[in-house]
């Protein structure tokens, strides 16, 4: 595993959210983040991984790689890299995107009265109003995704948009930061406990806290390679640990089914 040194005077953030701190470090071209809650490293690596076994092209999602991190006083962390890709563009977060015209996804995504798939249709009319973007598609294998790697952190300001100034272009950002899935937080998840019943606990993000609710507003084809990406797991020199165990159970789940290509779908 590579060892990560991060120079006195590295960019250093911390990144705040409903879980808690977690520092992260800019490096070059480089994002560095430490675990903070568990294994979020490994979580992150192994969801870049299933990205990597599926249709998706690769320029749609971001690759982690999992690192020691070093601090200048020799200090040593657990934790991940990827390359960051943003370019010159601005990143601009859902949530961010709302507020620019004056408005907020609250009054949508908050709303009792409308069904999942009616949030998502007014949020997804309004993206297109703002930016000429027509990611419904994109978005909802995005829940799918999330649906199989049970990421409960996908709210408002983790779905990102990216805006060249120069060209006056929009694009979704790839995807990234999943850091919070496969039950990586063990403070809240802990160890010794029965997959079935941690499972149950984890709670879904931005339109509905049920992963299967969300997951229904994906009807695109199959985009998993099953066989490909146990074949990968099994070859990988990395430990996945606990992450490895809850995404093989959820590979079992029938409710995922139609996520997985033809030909893939059963494992042993």
């Amino acid at each position: 595993m590579e060892t990560v040194p991060i120079p006195i005077d590295a960019e250093h953030i911390v990144s705040t959210s409903s879980k808690g701190d977690q520092s992260k470090w800019r490096i070059g071209n480089k994002w560095v983040k430490q675990n903070a809650r568990g294994y979020e490293g490994q979580a992150e690596v192994l969801a870049s991984l299933i990205l990597e076994c599926s249709t998706l092209d690769r320029s749609k999602y971001v690759v982690y790689q999992p690192c020691i991190i070093q601090l200048a006083d020799g200090e040593q962390f657990e934790g991940c890299s990827s390359l960051d890709f943003r370019g010159t563009k601005q990143e601009v977060t859902l949530e961010r995107l709302f507020e620019a015209n004056f408005s907020s996804t609250d009054p949508i995504t908050n709303n009792k009265t409308l069904s999942t798939k009616e949030k998502f249709e007014q949020l997804m009319a309004q993206v297109e109003q703002y930016t000429g973007l027509v990611v419904h598609q994109q978005i909802a294998q995005l829940f799918a995704f999330d649906a199989l790697i049970l990421n409960e952190d996908l709210h408002t300001n983790n779905i990102l948009f990216l805006y060249d100034p120069k060209e006056k272009t929009w694009e979704l950002a790839p995807i990234f930061d999943n850091g919070l899935s496969l039950l990586s937080d063990e403070k809240d998840y802990p160890s010794g406990k029965p997959l079935t019943i941690l499972k149950r606990k984890v709670k879904a993000k931005p339109l509905n806290s049920s992963f299967t609710k969300q997951l229904a507003l994906y009807e695109g084809p199959p985009f998993i390679d099953k066989e490909k990406l146990v074949a990968a797991i099994d070859q990988s020199p990395y430990d996945f640990g606990r992450a490895k165990d809850v995404l093989l159970s959820q590979l079992r789940d029938p409710v995922l089914k139609h996520l997985f290509i033809e030909g893939s779908e059963s494992i042993d």
